[in-house]
Protein backbone atom coordinates (compact mmCIF):
# COMPACT_ATOMS: atom_id res chain seq x y z
CA UNK A 1 0.00 0.00 0.00
CA UNK A 2 1.47 3.36 -1.03
CA UNK A 3 2.19 6.20 1.43
CA UNK A 4 -0.70 8.49 0.33
CA UNK A 5 -3.23 5.69 0.94
CA UNK A 6 -1.75 4.86 4.35
CA UNK A 7 -1.69 8.55 5.25
CA UNK A 8 -5.31 8.91 4.18
CA UNK A 9 -6.33 5.98 6.40
CA UNK A 10 -4.55 7.57 9.38
CA UNK A 11 -6.37 10.85 8.73
CA UNK A 12 -9.68 8.97 8.46
CA UNK A 13 -9.04 7.50 11.91
CA UNK A 14 -8.27 10.92 13.42
CA UNK A 15 -11.31 12.56 11.82
CA UNK A 16 -13.60 9.63 12.54
CA UNK A 17 -13.03 9.95 16.28
CA UNK A 18 -13.22 13.76 16.22
CA UNK A 19 -17.01 13.98 16.93
CA UNK A 20 -16.56 11.53 19.79
CA UNK A 21 -13.93 13.76 21.41
CA UNK A 22 -16.19 16.79 20.90
CA UNK A 23 -19.13 14.95 22.43
CA UNK A 24 -16.99 13.99 25.42
CA UNK A 25 -16.16 17.66 25.97
CA UNK A 26 -19.84 18.57 25.78
CA UNK A 27 -20.66 15.92 28.38
CA UNK A 28 -17.97 17.43 30.64
CA UNK A 29 -19.60 20.86 30.43
CA UNK A 30 -17.60 22.44 27.60
CA UNK A 31 -19.41 24.69 25.14
CA UNK A 32 -18.51 24.98 21.43
CA UNK A 33 -16.76 28.26 22.29
CA UNK A 34 -14.69 26.54 24.99
CA UNK A 35 -13.60 23.76 22.62
CA UNK A 36 -12.79 26.23 19.83
CA UNK A 37 -10.73 28.43 22.17
CA UNK A 38 -8.64 25.49 23.40
CA UNK A 39 -8.19 24.12 19.90
CA UNK A 40 -6.80 27.25 18.29
CA UNK A 41 -4.82 28.55 21.24
CA UNK A 42 -2.90 25.27 21.16
CA UNK A 43 -2.49 24.91 17.40
CA UNK A 44 -1.74 28.59 16.85
CA UNK A 45 1.01 28.73 19.46
CA UNK A 46 2.58 25.49 18.22
CA UNK A 47 2.64 26.54 14.56
CA UNK A 48 3.62 30.19 15.20
CA UNK A 49 7.43 29.67 14.90
CA UNK A 50 7.03 27.97 11.51
CA UNK A 51 4.58 30.62 10.31
CA UNK A 52 6.99 33.34 11.40
CA UNK A 53 9.81 31.78 9.37
CA UNK A 54 7.51 31.47 6.34
CA UNK A 55 6.54 35.13 6.68
CA UNK A 56 3.31 35.92 8.51
CA UNK A 57 3.11 39.42 7.08
CA UNK A 58 3.27 38.00 3.55
CA UNK A 59 0.57 35.41 4.40
CA UNK A 60 3.09 32.53 4.50
CA UNK A 61 3.31 32.57 0.70
CA UNK A 62 -0.40 31.78 0.34
CA UNK A 63 -1.60 35.29 -0.47
CA UNK A 64 -4.01 37.27 1.70
CA UNK A 65 -7.11 36.87 -0.47
CA UNK A 66 -6.76 33.12 -0.73
CA UNK A 67 -5.59 32.87 2.85
CA UNK A 68 -8.67 34.63 4.20
CA UNK A 69 -10.95 32.35 2.19
CA UNK A 70 -9.21 29.26 3.58
CA UNK A 71 -9.35 30.77 7.06
CA UNK A 72 -13.12 31.30 6.87
CA UNK A 73 -13.64 27.73 5.64
CA UNK A 74 -11.39 25.92 8.11
CA UNK A 75 -10.83 28.24 11.07
CA UNK A 76 -12.91 29.01 14.18
CA UNK A 77 -16.17 29.31 12.23
CA UNK A 78 -15.77 25.75 10.92
CA UNK A 79 -14.89 24.47 14.38
CA UNK A 80 -17.95 26.15 15.92
CA UNK A 81 -20.26 24.62 13.31
CA UNK A 82 -18.82 21.12 13.72
CA UNK A 83 -18.63 21.13 17.51
CA UNK A 84 -22.08 22.71 17.85
CA UNK A 85 -23.47 19.76 15.91
CA UNK A 86 -22.72 17.35 18.75
CA UNK A 87 -24.65 19.58 21.14
CA UNK A 88 -27.83 18.53 19.33
CA UNK A 89 -27.06 15.15 17.74
CA UNK A 90 -25.11 12.08 18.87
CA UNK A 91 -21.46 11.85 17.90
CA UNK A 92 -22.31 8.85 15.72
CA UNK A 93 -24.38 11.14 13.46
CA UNK A 94 -21.43 13.46 12.94
CA UNK A 95 -19.13 10.50 12.34
CA UNK A 96 -21.42 9.42 9.48
CA UNK A 97 -22.78 12.58 7.88
CA UNK A 98 -19.66 14.77 7.74
CA UNK A 99 -17.31 12.25 6.04
CA UNK A 100 -20.08 10.94 3.77
CA UNK A 101 -20.97 14.35 2.33
CA UNK A 102 -17.43 15.73 2.15
CA UNK A 103 -16.43 13.75 -0.99
CA UNK A 104 -19.78 14.38 -2.69
CA UNK A 105 -19.54 18.12 -2.12
CA UNK A 106 -15.89 18.00 -3.18
CA UNK A 107 -16.73 16.33 -6.47
CA UNK A 108 -19.59 18.76 -7.13
CA UNK A 109 -17.49 21.85 -6.37
CA UNK A 110 -14.59 20.54 -8.42
CA UNK A 111 -16.75 19.80 -11.45
CA UNK A 112 -19.49 22.44 -11.51
CA UNK A 113 -17.78 25.41 -9.85
CA UNK A 114 -14.19 24.92 -10.98
CA UNK A 115 -14.70 23.00 -14.23
CA UNK A 116 -12.55 20.04 -13.17
CA UNK A 117 -14.02 16.72 -14.26
CA UNK A 118 -13.95 14.09 -11.52
CA UNK A 119 -15.49 10.68 -12.21
CA UNK A 120 -17.55 9.03 -9.48
CA UNK A 121 -19.63 5.86 -9.54
CA UNK A 122 -23.42 6.50 -9.60
CA UNK A 123 -23.85 3.33 -7.55
CA UNK A 124 -21.60 4.79 -4.89
CA UNK A 125 -23.65 7.99 -4.86
CA UNK A 126 -26.90 6.03 -4.52
CA UNK A 127 -25.55 4.06 -1.56
CA UNK A 128 -24.33 7.26 0.08
CA UNK A 129 -27.71 8.95 -0.30
CA UNK A 130 -29.51 5.86 1.00
CA UNK A 131 -27.26 5.80 4.05
CA UNK A 132 -27.79 9.50 4.72
CA UNK A 133 -31.56 9.03 4.40
CA UNK A 134 -31.44 6.33 7.06
CA UNK A 135 -29.36 8.53 9.37
CA UNK A 136 -31.70 11.47 8.78
CA UNK A 137 -34.72 9.29 9.49
CA UNK A 138 -33.17 8.30 12.79
CA UNK A 139 -32.78 11.98 13.69
CA UNK A 140 -36.28 13.05 12.64
CA UNK A 141 -37.98 10.17 14.48
CA UNK A 142 -35.88 10.68 17.58
CA UNK A 143 -38.73 11.59 19.91
CA UNK A 144 -39.17 7.95 20.88
CA UNK A 145 -35.86 6.57 19.71
CA UNK A 146 -32.24 6.53 20.79
CA UNK A 147 -31.30 9.97 19.45
CA UNK A 148 -32.26 13.13 21.41
CA UNK A 149 -35.06 15.46 20.36
CA UNK A 150 -33.85 18.06 17.89
CA UNK A 151 -31.09 15.81 16.54
CA UNK A 152 -31.96 17.06 13.05
CA UNK A 153 -30.46 20.44 13.98
CA UNK A 154 -27.12 18.81 14.65
CA UNK A 155 -27.43 16.84 11.40
CA UNK A 156 -27.87 20.09 9.45
CA UNK A 157 -24.79 21.54 11.11
CA UNK A 158 -22.83 18.43 10.09
CA UNK A 159 -24.00 18.98 6.50
CA UNK A 160 -22.79 22.59 6.62
CA UNK A 161 -19.44 21.53 8.09
CA UNK A 162 -18.99 19.02 5.24
CA UNK A 163 -19.66 21.76 2.68
CA UNK A 164 -17.12 24.07 4.29
CA UNK A 165 -14.45 21.40 4.65
CA UNK A 166 -14.78 20.05 1.12
CA UNK A 167 -14.55 23.60 -0.25
CA UNK A 168 -11.35 24.14 1.72
CA UNK A 169 -9.73 20.95 0.43
CA UNK A 170 -10.70 21.51 -3.20
CA UNK A 171 -9.51 25.12 -3.19
CA UNK A 172 -6.27 24.16 -1.47
CA UNK A 173 -5.52 21.66 -4.24
CA UNK A 174 -6.69 23.94 -7.05
CA UNK A 175 -4.48 26.78 -5.86
CA UNK A 176 -1.54 24.35 -5.39
CA UNK A 177 -0.73 25.65 -1.93
CA UNK A 178 1.98 23.90 0.09
CA UNK A 179 0.17 21.82 2.74
CA UNK A 180 1.87 23.24 5.81
CA UNK A 181 1.71 26.84 4.54
CA UNK A 182 -2.10 26.75 4.41
CA UNK A 183 -2.22 25.18 7.87
CA UNK A 184 0.21 27.72 9.34
CA UNK A 185 -1.64 30.77 8.05
CA UNK A 186 -5.07 29.46 9.12
CA UNK A 187 -3.88 28.55 12.61
CA UNK A 188 -2.11 31.87 13.19
CA UNK A 189 -5.15 33.87 12.08
CA UNK A 190 -7.29 31.67 14.31
CA UNK A 191 -4.88 32.28 17.20
CA UNK A 192 -5.26 36.04 16.71
CA UNK A 193 -9.04 35.69 16.91
CA UNK A 194 -8.81 33.58 20.05
CA UNK A 195 -6.47 36.07 21.76
CA UNK A 196 -8.99 38.83 21.05
CA UNK A 197 -11.77 36.68 22.53
CA UNK A 198 -9.72 35.53 25.52
CA UNK A 199 -10.76 38.39 27.87
CA UNK A 200 -14.43 37.41 27.40
CA UNK A 201 -14.11 33.62 27.16
CA UNK A 202 -11.06 32.90 29.30
CA UNK A 203 -12.75 33.06 32.70
CA UNK A 204 -15.60 30.70 31.79
CA UNK A 205 -13.40 28.33 29.79
CA UNK A 206 -10.58 27.84 32.27
CA UNK A 207 -13.03 27.19 35.09
CA UNK A 208 -14.09 23.95 33.33
CA UNK A 209 -12.60 20.51 34.20
CA UNK A 210 -8.88 20.49 33.42
CA UNK A 211 -8.94 16.95 32.02
CA UNK A 212 -11.61 17.88 29.47
CA UNK A 213 -9.65 20.99 28.42
CA UNK A 214 -6.43 19.00 27.99
CA UNK A 215 -8.17 16.36 25.85
CA UNK A 216 -9.62 19.02 23.54
CA UNK A 217 -6.29 20.83 23.39
CA UNK A 218 -4.26 17.73 22.54
CA UNK A 219 -6.68 16.10 20.14
CA UNK A 220 -8.15 19.07 18.29
CA UNK A 221 -5.25 21.45 18.75
CA UNK A 222 -2.49 19.05 17.66
CA UNK A 223 -3.85 15.98 15.87
CA UNK A 224 -6.79 17.57 14.05
CA UNK A 225 -5.68 21.15 13.41
CA UNK A 226 -2.05 20.49 12.46
CA UNK A 227 -1.16 16.83 11.87
CA UNK A 228 -4.26 15.61 10.04
CA UNK A 229 -4.91 18.77 8.01
CA UNK A 230 -1.32 19.07 6.75
CA UNK A 231 -1.18 15.34 6.04
CA UNK A 232 -4.46 15.27 4.13
CA UNK A 233 -3.59 18.38 2.13
CA UNK A 234 -0.56 16.38 0.98
CA UNK A 235 -2.70 13.31 0.21
CA UNK A 236 -5.15 15.37 -1.88
CA UNK A 237 -2.24 16.94 -3.75
CA UNK A 238 -1.00 13.44 -4.66
CA UNK A 239 -4.25 11.61 -5.37
CA UNK A 240 -6.60 14.41 -6.45
CA UNK A 241 -10.09 15.17 -5.21
CA UNK A 242 -10.93 11.45 -5.18
CA UNK A 243 -8.67 11.21 -2.13
CA UNK A 244 -11.68 12.52 -0.21
CA UNK A 245 -13.15 9.05 -0.67
CA UNK A 246 -10.65 7.75 1.87
CA UNK A 247 -13.04 9.20 4.41
CA UNK A 248 -14.98 5.99 3.79
CA UNK A 249 -13.27 4.63 6.88
CA UNK A 250 -14.17 7.59 9.10
CA UNK A 251 -17.81 6.53 9.66
CA UNK A 252 -16.72 3.08 10.76
CA UNK A 253 -14.13 4.46 13.16
CA UNK A 254 -16.51 7.10 14.49
CA UNK A 255 -19.54 4.90 15.03
CA UNK A 256 -17.50 2.22 16.79
CA UNK A 257 -15.79 4.81 18.99
CA UNK A 258 -19.08 6.51 19.91
CA UNK A 259 -20.57 3.19 20.98
CA UNK A 260 -17.45 2.01 22.81
CA UNK A 261 -16.23 5.21 24.49
CA UNK A 262 -19.50 7.11 25.00
CA UNK A 263 -21.89 4.20 25.31
CA UNK A 264 -24.22 5.62 22.67
CA UNK A 265 -26.97 3.23 21.62
CA UNK A 266 -27.13 2.48 17.92
CA UNK A 267 -30.50 1.85 16.29
CA UNK A 268 -31.01 -0.51 13.38
CA UNK A 269 -31.41 2.46 11.02
CA UNK A 270 -28.12 3.94 12.22
CA UNK A 271 -26.23 0.68 11.70
CA UNK A 272 -27.82 0.18 8.27
CA UNK A 273 -27.00 3.78 7.37
CA UNK A 274 -23.39 3.30 8.46
CA UNK A 275 -23.07 0.18 6.33
CA UNK A 276 -24.59 1.91 3.28
CA UNK A 277 -22.37 4.98 3.64
CA UNK A 278 -19.17 2.95 4.02
CA UNK A 279 -20.15 0.73 1.07
CA UNK A 280 -21.03 3.75 -1.07
CA UNK A 281 -17.73 5.48 -0.37
CA UNK A 282 -15.81 2.26 -1.05
CA UNK A 283 -17.56 1.83 -4.41
CA UNK A 284 -16.96 5.46 -5.33
CA UNK A 285 -13.26 5.15 -4.45
CA UNK A 286 -12.68 2.45 -7.04
CA UNK A 287 -11.31 3.74 -10.32
CA UNK A 288 -13.57 2.90 -13.28
CA UNK A 289 -12.15 0.39 -15.71
CA UNK A 290 -11.47 1.66 -19.17
CA UNK A 291 -12.27 -0.46 -22.16
CA UNK A 292 -9.04 -1.50 -23.94
CA UNK A 293 -8.33 0.27 -27.18
CA UNK A 294 -7.79 -1.69 -30.42
CA UNK A 295 -4.09 -0.95 -30.13
CA UNK A 296 -3.90 -2.22 -26.58
CA UNK A 297 -1.82 -5.45 -26.57
CA UNK A 298 -3.84 -6.66 -23.55
CA UNK A 299 -7.03 -6.63 -25.61
CA UNK A 300 -8.47 -10.14 -26.02
CA UNK A 301 -8.88 -11.41 -29.60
Amino acid sequence: MNPPILSGILVALIWGIQPVISRYGFQQGLTPLDATLMRFLTSGLLILPFAWRRGVLSACGVGWRRGLVLFLLSGPLFSLVLVAGVNYAPASHGALIHPALTPLFGMAISRFALGQRERISPWGVMLLLAGLALVGLNGLLASGGVAPNGAWRGDLLFVLSALMWSSYLVLNRTWKIAPLDAVALTQVLSLACMLLALPWLGVQTFSKPLSALLVQSAYHGVLVSIVSVALFNWVVARLGVKALMLNALSPMFGVLASAWLLGEALSVSMMAGAAAIVAGLAVALRSPRRAPSPADPRRLP
